[in-house]
């Protein structure tokens, strides 16, 4: 008996031995994929098997839902396959994991009733599946422009002066990542079935417009008045409702909750244009009193009262009526109600511009006496240049500085134009002196300049002629301008205010200013220049002027000695106070320039030069 068991024994191992042997590089038996058996097959021959019975792969299909509409996707719609290899491999893998994950003889009985279990009853083996990304993502895309609504915006519409609102609502969104996940835990799994579609929804930037429509209406149901109180009378200007339809700008806002709400705010351009046409007719300019002064009464003399101006500020006004739009928000009446017939008021600032010369009151200006004076003279000036020294004197008449301010020629001589009186006469033009538009006006700024030198006053700003000019006698003591750029600038410092009166006396050649205001306590002393650096001008310099007869020569400049000069002031104070100035003058050289017909005989040695137009 034992010999039969041991034989019985020895023929079962070897059956399994050789079944072992036969399925070395071959799928057990019994195991299938659906219904196509890989027992016996290698894993090249199981390859092939499943490609050739599992392509196409008709699995079932996948079905998406919202709401009360599905959409069916069938394997071929997303591009399922099956794995072949993937698949054989797992084929492959029954009977032969228990030697990998036990030890040997546990192992070799795990795998053995596997086999058996396989050869007995049969094992199925699920394919392993695949599908097309971009197939899949291709029709969820189309399922979503199907779903997807945008959110409706919260919108206030004003036909006339009707305001209707229309609340937001929301809108749904299809989240494609989430719904994809979804879709792909089924589709590993080789299952059909319904899967519930991921919507999201979309809330509008605005949903709600009813504080918007309160605010509209509240504004559009009654007119507007603007008034303006000023010293003369109260203008008022009349807000039809069309104009505050058009002063509205709507925009979004977030509102408490986290949302977006519609408000109404003001459209500051349309305003800002609307006071700009307001301003055209509340604004008046402020107007200085022109004043003289009679020395022998020793009072001040009115010649022009002053006037007192007034401007609307603007900015203020525009904030006033925002703010007013803003006071309806808090509590707005119902868009429903029926508009009011009361008219709402603002007050528009205006601001009052005072005169710094006021002819009302001319006893608290200070000026009661002549302060200082200056004089030069202008005798043997052409009518040209005399006609320019009276014009541009005349420009001074009344003029008064405030204490504290500055002077500035260029400011109260204006443009030097034939428009503003002014004639051709000789300039300094570059190198030399040409025929130009206001010489003389330098006799007037020179005069000037003494009259505040004389007086003490501190100067801000004075330069000197290029080379010394006879009108103006001793050099150091003249002052040039050249609008707008070269200016004379002096400081009132009296601590009143200052009147300027101009006097030409064209028979006597003499041109004067006076300073009237109150005399300060100090006295000006002027030690005589000091000249240097003295340099001889060229040679004369001859020029041809077709327009000369033949012989004829004409001198045109006078030759000048370059020089610096420094002339130093000491204004001494009543209280031992004393004040150094100095001013420095740099002349060049100027020579003289002779003009002659062409043929004529010049002297031996002198220096000829084409005839050019001079350049500034």
């Amino acid at each position: 008996m034992w010999l039969l068991i041991g034989l019985a024994a020895a023929a079962v191992a070897g059956v399994i031995a050789a079944y072992q042997f036969r399925h070395a590089e071959r799928i057990y038996e019994g195991v299938h994929v659906r219904s196509i058996p890989l027992g016996g097959l290698t894993l090249d021959q199981a390859i092939r098997a499943i490609e050739e019975g599992l392509t196409p792969f008709s699995g079932a299909a996948v079905t998406l839902r919202y709401g009360e509409r599905s959409w069916m996707l069938t394997p071929a719609d997303l591009g399922v396959s099956v794995d072949s290899r993937a698949t054989a491999l797992e084929a492959f893998a029954v009977g032969r994991q228990g030697m990998a994950t036990h030890s040997l003889w546990t192992g070799l009985q795990t795998d053995l009733l596997d086999q058996w279990d396989a050869l007995r009853a049969g094992r199925a083996i699920s394919p392993t599946l695949r599908y097309d990304e971009n197939r899949v993502a291709f029709a969820l895309k189309r399922i979503a422009r199907e779903v997807d609504q945008p959110p409706s915006e919260g919108a206030l519409t004003i036909t006339g002066l009707e305001v209707r609102g229309v609340a937001g609502s929301p809108g749904r969104l299809v989240d494609l990542d989430a719904t994809r996940a979804a879709l792909n835990a089924v589709l590993r799994a080789g299952q059909g079935g319904t899967i519930p579609l991921v919507v999201q929804e979309r809330q509008p930037s605005v949903a709600s417009v009813e504080s918007a429509a309160a605010v509209a209406t509240a504004l559009l149901g009654q007119p507007l008045t603007l008034t303006a109180p000023t010293a003369d009378t109260v203008y008022r200007f009349a807000v039809d409702r069309a104009t505050l339809r058009r002063w509205l700008r709507l925009t979004p806002k977030a509102a408490s909750t986290g949302a977006m709400d519609l408000n109404v705010e003001l459209d500051r351009e349309q305003v800002t244009a609307y006071l700009k046409e307001v301003s055209a007719q509340i604004n008046r300019p402020g107007r200085d009193a022109l004043l003289d002064f009679d020395p022998l009464a020793k009072r001040v003399i009115v010649l022009s009262p002053s006037q007192i101006g007034q401007e609307l500020d603007a900015k203020a006004a525009n904030d006033a009526i925002a703010a007013m739009i803003h006071s309806l928000a808090p509590n707005p009446r119902p868009a429903q109600s029926a508009p009011s017939s009361a008219t709402r008021e603002i007050t528009l600032p205006v601001k009052i511009i005072l005169p710094k010369v006021d002819s009302n009151k001319i006893a608290e200006l200070g000026i009661v006496e002549q302060v200082s004076e200056g004089t030069t003279w202008f005798a043997g000036s052409s009518r040209e240049r005399v006609q320019n020294i009276a014009a541009a004197a005349s420009k001074f008449r009344g003029v008064v500085i405030p204490p504290g301010a500055e002077f500035s020629f260029n400011r109260h001589v204006g443009e030097i134009t034939a428009a503003n009186g002014f004639a051709d006469s000789l300039i300094i033009w570059g190198d030399r002196t040409a025929v130009g538009i206001g010489g003389g006006v330098c006799q007037v700024s020179t005069t000037v300049f003494r009259a505040a030198f004389f007086g003490g006053f501190p100067i801000t700003e004075r330069w000197a002629h290029g080379y010394v000019v006879s009108w103006y006698g001793e050099p150091g003591l003249d002052a040039t301008i050249y609008t707008p750029h070269v200016d004379l600038r002096f400081r009132n410092d009296t601590g009143r205010h200052l009147l300027v009166k101009s006097e030409v006396d064209a028979a006597k050649g003499r041109l004067t200013f006076y300073f009237y205001g109150t005399k300060p306590n100090r006295n000006v002393e002027m030690d005589k220049p000091v000249t240097s650096n003295v340099r001889p001008p060229d040679k004369p310099l001859y020029q041809e002027d077709p327009a000369l007869a033949r012989g004829a020569i004409q001198q045109v400049e006078w030759a000048r000695n370059g020089m610096d000069v420094v002339v130093k002031r000491k204004t001494r104070y009543g209280d031992g106070k004393v004040v150094e100035d100095e001013f420095v003058s740099k002349y060049q050289p100027w020579r003289a320039v002779f003009l002659f017909g062409p043929g004529t005989q010049l002297p031996e040695g002198v220096t000829v030069q084409p005839a050019a137009t001079p350049r500034p």
